[in-house]
């Protein structure tokens, strides 16, 4: 089952090529079928934006408040019957009713109050349409993503560990209603609603970020089904309705932490010595987990001296040069010549172990105090190094090993993928001292290339 969004509905005009006003029709397919539905509203051509299927309320276009008004006016009725249409054809759906344009057409002119008196006081048949229940659009998306008939809003397809967290929250919102007694719909989504969610998880002991993701979700899927038309409650707008997020204290290596981990002899143990030269991939590029363990001999290009990467999560393209080293580990891999493929990942979290074990057989040992809020309270620990690094350390390596060589930013940015600099300012891990130290190379600061100012001498008459 298929579940309609915003793609499948269209606006437009009866006759686009009208000299004056022309009625404004709704138009879905399903399958191989071409629903066609009037709106009763009309608008003159020259005022339909043909890209948006909305008039046009630009006051760049449309000068004329009257007519802005009235163009704002007729978009309110077009959102009212896609939300409608939405809402009808998801639940048909889920109740297991037959889509066909006669029925359709009955259900939407009930839901925008346009059926007959003699209609509206006959009795609900068997057949009528049960409203969905947030649990239920729940169980839905998950579905519609893990097939694919649900993208997300790059048009991708949803990544495998999204997709476990909305699972995570359909668990969590039931044992909150099991333990709480508290329904879990969208009548009963309120404010205070949400802040005692929020109160019950801290209270589990969980940590903030943990909490802050599943609120996310959350919100996500209220925007989402209202969008759908399948409820009306705007809860999730409310300022206080916010994901929780503090910054955690991430490590990276530094360079000669990198050089020891690449120097180890590991050919006793040649587990940890795949796991090594695929980690090392990573602090070396930058990419991620679910890139740099799916590299291909294709994406090794300029004759073995550059990786070029479409990213899984993205989708954008990223060309990236190799250091030393890191040509000196895909040469490894080298066969007939040509460059190889490097070893087939195993699971991120085995390869989590395993490279926490190879940077303590590295002595990556240096104390390390980390803090983060959990159950609603402040816990600080100090641990050392190897206990901190994840493969996601891989990509924090390059960016700050990068950043601290003196790169540009956005040259690096470009690798990384960051689109605000503020973001991947807060996404390096440098210590204030560190910041200073790098400065000082940069001519402001009298670093080498400092320009030479030429002052003029003062002339004097005598």
């Amino acid at each position: 089952m298929k579940t309609v969004s915003d793609r499948d509905i269209k606006f437009l005009l009866k006759d686009a090529r009208a000299t004056g006003s022309t009625l404004v029709y709704l138009v879905y397919r399903y399958g191989s079928t071409r629903f066609k539905y009037s709106t009763g509203q009309t608008i003159e051509p020259y005022q339909w934006d043909a890209t948006r299927q909305r008039a046009y309320t630009d006051p760049k276009t449309i000068r004329n408040k009257r007519d802005r008004e009235t163009n704002e006016t007729i978009n309110a009725h077009l959102e009212r019957h896609r939300s409608a249409l939405m809402k009808v054809v998801n639940a048909m759906q889920l109740g297991g009713v037959l889509l066909d344009n006669e029925t359709i057409k009955q259900y939407l002119d009930n839901e925008l109050g346009r059926e007959r008196a003699d209609v509206r006081n006959k009795e609900k048949s068997a057949t009528a349409v049960k409203p969905i229940t947030f649990l239920g659009y729940l169980d839905q998306f998950v579905s519609d993503a893990e097939t694919g008939q649900r993208l997300n809003s790059k048009s991708q397809r949803y990544a495998p560990i999204t997709i476990k967290g909305f699972t995570k929250l359909k668990r969590t919102l039931e044992r909150y209603g099991r333990e709480t007694g508290r329904g879990i719909n969208y009548d009963q989504f309120t404010i205070e609603y949400y802040h005692h969610l929020k109160s019950w998880l801290t209270g589990r002991g969980l940590t903030l970020n943990y909490v802050g993701a599943l609120l996310k979700d959350f919100k996500l899927l209220l925007k989402q089904s209202y969008q759908e038309g399948l409820h009306q409650n705007t809860v999730f707008q409310h300022s206080d309705f916010k994901r929780l997020v503090e910054e955690v204290d991430n490590v990276y290596l530094s360079e000669e932490e990198l050089t020891r981990l690449y120097a180890l002899d590991l050919r006793k143990a040649p587990r940890l010595d795949r796991v090594r030269d695929l980690f090392l991939i990573g602090c070396y590029t930058g990419l991620r987990f679910s890139d740099f363990s799916k590299l291909r001999a294709e994406n090794i290009t300029h004759e073995g001296t550059i990786l070029t990467v479409k990213t899984q999560k993205t989708g954008g393209k990223v060309s990236i040069p190799l250091n030393a080293n890191g040509l000196a580990i895909l040469k490894k891999y080298d066969h007939d010549g040509g460059p190889g493929i490097l070893p087939k990942a195993i699971t991120n979290q085995r390869m989590n172990l395993y490279v926490k074990e190879l940077c303590q057989r590295a002595n990556i040992l240096e104390l390390v105090e980390v803090s983060r809020t959990k159950g609603g309270f402040r816990d600080t620990r100090t641990l050392e190094k190897w206990e901190l690094v994840t493969t996601h350390t891989a990509r924090r390596s390059f960016a700050t090993n990068a950043f601290l060589a003196g790169l540009p930013t956005v040259a690096i940015m470009k690798i990384t993928g960051h689109k605000s600099e503020t973001v991947f300012m807060k996404y390096i891990k440098i210590t204030t001292e560190q910041n200073a130290v790098a400065l000082l190379n940069h001519p402001y600061f009298g670093g080498a290339g400092v320009p030479t100012i030429a002052v003029p001498t003062l002339q004097i008459a005598s």
